[in-house]
């Protein structure tokens, strides 16, 4: 057992990160409501595989609780630092964001305290591969394929072997697209999910392309449209994931709210459902994203 510790900023919110959208159930993530906490299995670069809890209990510090069959490396622990600080999304600056939520007022004044930040995966393959798990499926059909893709898939946690890390794109990317759909059922997805593994795996995608923070949001939205599976909702849903607000996913879930919330009944026009979030500049996809969890 060892245990590890990262500094957070005032403003930083767990409960409202890892809570807000459905990554923290989607495995290996396993969220534990009563302590507003969860837990992992994740592969170390050694080869062995861990069990992480992530946790806040004091102001300004997140903790993490490591379990490993073998002493950690140096290394491990960097590691593990790391893809936590990503997933909790740690160095983003939210400054601009709270001043708008103050100025909007009505359901965002709640924002300025510190929430705004959406949990991600430790690694662009996990949200890409998870991102096209959910389109045009229910979110019962998601957490079932994630779970597939785990169980056949992940590396084991030694203690517990039937607990798996999300896989390795080398992992899937060594079976057949025939094999690999005798063991998941993904539908039509399980070409697109088996040919991104194939890529990354060879070497031919590189995905830390899609990190380049330099590169403007119409670029890096052309390149995620150049991976079979993702169209233009996952594609701005992987905007959203990398850090870049300034598009919204335009999905049931969207027109919906904008139905119940911005529109006559049963009216609904898209031009004028994103012009509502239109003054919000690079942050309209999180206005309108936490003004409809506030308002279901």
């Amino acid at each position: 057992m060892t245990h590890l510790s990262l500094p957070t900023t005032p403003d930083f919110d767990f409960p409202s990160t890892i809570t807000s959208h459905g990554w923290v159930v989607l495995l290996p993530n396993v969220y534990d409501k009563e302590t507003y906490s969860f837990s992992r299995i994740e592969a170390l670069p050694g080869g062995q595989a861990a069990r992480l809890t992530v946790s806040s209990i004091t102001q300004n510090q997140v903790k993490i609780t490591v379990e490993s069959p073998d002493e950690l490396l140096p290394s491990d622990k960097k590691h593990i630092k790391q893809k936590v600080r990503h997933m909790l999304r740690l160095d983003e600056d939210y400054t601009d964001f709270y001043v708008q939520c103050q100025a909007k007022g009505a359901v965002w004044a709640g924002l300025a305290c510190g929430q705004g930040r959406m949990l991600r995966s430790p690694s662009l393959f996990e949200d890409l591969v998870k991102v096209i798990c959910t389109t045009n499926i229910q979110w019962g059909g998601t957490k079932r394929m994630v779970r597939e893709l785990v169980d056949a898939y992940g590396t084991p946690f030694t203690p517990q072997p039937e607990l798996k890390a999300f896989p390795a794109p080398q992992a899937i990317a060594s079976d057949s697209l025939d094999a690999f759909k005798g063991k998941v059922n993904l539908g039509y997805r399980a070409a697109y999910i088996h040919e991104l593994s194939v890529r990354v795996a060879d070497g031919s995608l590189d995905l830390s392309e899609l990190a380049d923070d330099t590169a403007p949001t119409a670029e890096i939205r052309k390149k995620l449209k150049g991976i079979k599976g993702i169209g233009d909702y996952a594609a701005t849903s992987m905007l959203m994931l990398l850090g870049r607000y300034d598009e919204i996913p335009t999905d049931t879930v969207f027109r919906d709210h904008m139905r119940k919330n911005h529109a006559a009944e049963g009216d609904f026009d898209l031009k004028q459902a994103l012009a509502v979030y239109e003054d919000w500049g690079c942050w309209k996809a999180l206005a309108y994203w936490f003004e409809m969890l506030e308002s279901e």
